[in-house]
């Protein structure tokens, strides 16, 4: 008697491709430059240690990016969390200090201007 044998698909290959750790390193240095630039180019840079406490967030989305990907829905997502982290670390101090100088000026405006 003759069985018949139903195709199995085959498994999906790993991604092997010469940007993955050519990406992540690019995110990497580029959040440790634009979060120093950033942070050495705003005026707070003489305040509390404690405003440098949110660069953990970016440098948090930047490390995601260095997984590994075993699809290519995650290559993407690594990619799109590097670029996004690299971009928060470059504008976070002028965010911050934007804030901080806008808390000021309402606090000043509702204690009667001076």
């Amino acid at each position: 008697m003759r069985t018949i044998s139903t195709p199995v698909p085959p498994p999906e290959r790993a991604l092997r491709s010469p940007w993955w750790p050519a990406a992540p390193a690019l995110f990497t240095v580029t959040a440790v430059l634009g979060g120093t630039w950033g942070y050495h180019s705003s005026p707070i840079i003489h305040g509390v240690p404690w405003l440098v406490l949110p660069y953990v967030i970016p440098l948090t989305l930047v490390a995601a990016s260095w997984r590994a990907s075993a699809h290519r829905n995650t290559r993407t997502r690594g990619l799109v969390l590097g670029g996004v982290g690299a971009l928060i670390a470059l504008i976070y101090a002028h965010v911050a200090t934007f804030v901080l100088c806008a808390l000021a000026l309402l606090l000043w405006a509702f204690q009667g201007g001076g």
